[in-house]
């Protein structure tokens, strides 16, 4: 993988609020590396440390864009949604902005299966493949769509 620089300024994160992180009561202590200490009851975030690994994350984005793979960004933040599904639009990517169905990605066996299920019932419907059903069981299958 060749290695690139991407000019991440670190005053620029700073005036973003980059560096705030949650309050002292709520966090992981596995995040422990990454603060770098803690005032007015916030844990205060290493800029150092997120600048390099930032770089790093965006080095993998590059490559695997470059590769023509395909990227699915969700941000369900009410105040983001908008400037997401703007951004993912433009650059054509997937994305989800709205409420987001928990365990979609950690359970995704399941839900690609239900997905499957879906298309399968929805090409079924369009064939008429439920009209030799009884017509409970046609109603039960039928979807709204």
């Amino acid at each position: 993988m060749a290695r690139r620089y991407w000019n991440i300024n670190l005053e620029e994160m700073m005036e973003a609020g980059v560096h705030l992180g949650h309050g002292t009561r709520k966090w992981n202590p596995k995040t422990a590396p990454y603060i770098s200490t803690k005032r007015k009851g916030i844990h205060v975030t290493n800029l150092t440390r997120t600048a390099h690994f930032l770089s790093e994350a965006c080095n993998l984005v590059f490559d695997a864009a470059s590769k023509g793979k395909q990227f699915l960004i969700v941000g369900t933040k009410n105040k983001e949604s908008y400037s997401i599904a703007w951004a993912t639009i433009r650059v054509r990517c997937h994305y989800v902005n709205k409420k987001w169905v928990g365990g979609m990605l950690t359970n995704w066996s399941t839900t690609e299966t239900r997905l499957h299920k879906f298309r399968d019932l929805r090409t079924e419907q369009k064939t008429g493949g439920l009209d030799h059903l009884l017509k409970r069981d046609a109603a039960m299958k039928k979807i709204d769509a």
